[in-house]
């Protein structure tokens, strides 16, 4: 290899050794901890490194037996502030693609992936920066890189050991209180615990990046908030992450919380408007465990963070859903209900007393509120995704299922009465019972008839023949149900 050659090799190297940092960092805390011998030593692919920052906890990659680390001033946006700096040391192997001239964007891209990796934990919420430094390129005979060590540097607003205090201690004491607790009441309860007065929102804005400052100081802004709430959603078993975006225009932290299979939104802070001191003046569930159409209503989620099969559909309901359709019956092993003609989604929703979460689909498609229903609609409970009940439902005398009453189910009852009894189904016998005893006759022929000429009057059928002959229909209906029931 030529003179030439070695002294641009080393040129570059020790570019990279000085200069490869997200944010100009300052060069003495790192510097110090570089020369220190390594804490502990892991030999990794490129691959095996992105992999370990993205699967291990917080706590792990800044563990202080694992880490070398110093309390010191290092540059933030060309400020300089005093941090908990963690440095890990890695052997990178299987490097034989990458040549001295790539060793600054490998540094560049090892600080992008270590980032976002932390980017869903709580460290997101304590982190100030981070830097690579490459500090030594061990090559072969050839030529060709054998390995690369390299150390990782992650400077923190608070300190491992102070935060595992926290945890034992204070966290442990709230995770205590609520865990007897049934999901709804326990963050109702984290809610109120939160926004109790304890804490304040700091009005100056001052980022600590620090659960331990927050209980310590008793104020803090989004990222404290969203860090102590991980925490103790953490103590708690809950799986959750740490969301970032906007509100307002302005740069803001939240939580995500999965409970009974489902992700909500978590932003407690929010829950509680502050005075001019920053004091919280008042407690909302406004956005309470809440879907994703409900946060983004006033919050801009700043990248994609979970799965969208497992999204919560609707907010999170603390009390007053019904468990089932009270009005329902069962008739030869399946549920039915009953309701009359022209009633729309959102009038049979108010029938059935279901409060909003009445879903009705016909031949497999969701109705709007306004869609008339008719017989043979799939009517369901459902609350956060999860459907508690389901039945069929039957239209007093709509019994070709287009949700009218009219000449065609006259023709298909009298085709019926007429066959000497052939083989029906039991939805087209529970809308043709129009006199509710279990059976068809010439009398339900009757009734649906004058119910089907009264309606073809074009459609403005006379109060008097109105009252008597559909509230007829509709009383022989609850009837009928009840009996069945």
């Amino acid at each position: 290899m030529s003179i030439r050659k070695i002294i641009c090799i080393a040129l570059v190297i020790s570019s990279v050794i000085l200069c490869v940092s997200v944010t100009a960092a300052e060069k003495s805390t790192y510097d110090v901890l570089a020369e220190e011998e390594p804490a502990s030593v892991t030999e990794l692919t490129l691959s095996e490194l992105e992999d370990y920052y993205t699967r291990e906890t917080t706590d792990k990659l800044l563990d202080p037996e694992e880490c070398n680390y110093m309390y010191g001033e290092v540059s933030i946006g060309g400020v300089a502030e005093f941090c908990h700096v963690y440095m890990r040391t890695f052997i990178l192997n299987d490097v034989s693609d990458f040549t001295v001239y790539d060793l600054e964007s490998l540094a560049k891209r090892i600080v992008a992936f270590v980032k976002a990796s932390a980017s869903e934990k709580y460290m997101r919420c304590i982190a100030r920066t981070y830097n690579v430094r490459i500090s030594k390129v061990i090559q072969g005979t050839d030529g060709v890189f054998d390995s690369i060590i390299l150390k990782v540097f992650i400077a923190c607003g608070e300190k491992t050991e102070d935060r595992e205090e926290l945890k034992n201690g204070y966290i442990a004491d709230i995770a205590q209180e609520l865990s007897p607790l049934p999901d709804g009441e326990r963050f109702i309860r984290l809610n109120e615990l939160i926004l109790d007065g304890r804490f304040r929102y700091d009005m100056t804005q001052n980022h600590r990046c620090s659960s331990v400052a927050l209980v310590n100081d008793g104020m803090g802004v989004c990222e404290e908030y969203a860090g102590f709430t991980s925490l103790v959603l953490d103590a708690l078993g809950y799986e959750n992450k740490i969301i970032t975006g906007e509100t307002g225009g302005i740069p803001h932290m939240w939580n995500t919380v999965t409970v009974a299979g489902r992700v909500y939104h978590l932003d407690i802070l929010h829950d509680g408007p502050v005075n001019e001191a920053g004091e919280h003046t008042s407690i909302s569930r406004k956005y309470l465990l809440v879907s994703e159409k409900t946060i983004t209503e006033t919050h801009k989620i700043g990248e994609p963070y979970v799965a969208l099969s497992s999204l919560a559909l609707y907010d999170y309901v603390f009390d007053g859903y019904p468990l089932e359709i009270s009005d329902a019956f069962e008739y030869n092993g399946k549920k039915y209900v009953y309701s009359i003609q022209k009633t729309s989604a959102s009038g049979l929703d108010e029938q059935l007393r279901t409060a909003g979460f009445l879903s009705v689909a016909k031949a497999g498609e969701e109705l709007d509120g306004s869609d008339v229903i008719s017989s043979g609609c799939e009517v369901s409970v459902v609350v956060n995704g999860v459907t508690l009940d389901k039945c069929t439902l039957v239209v007093i005398g709509d019994t070709d299922g287009d949700g009218e009453i009219g000449g065609s189910d006259v023709e298909l009852l009298t085709e019926y009465l007429l066959s000497g009894g052939a083989e029906i189904n039991d939805l087209f016998l529970l809308t043709a019972d129009i006199d509710g005893n279990e059976s068809l006759t010439v009398t339900d022929l009757i009734l649906l008839y004058d119910v089907s000429r009264i309606d073809d009057q074009n459609g403005q059928p006379g109060p008097d023949e109105e009252t008597e002959d559909t509230t007829g229909a509709a009383d022989t209906a609850e009837t009928s149900g009840e009996a069945e029931g």
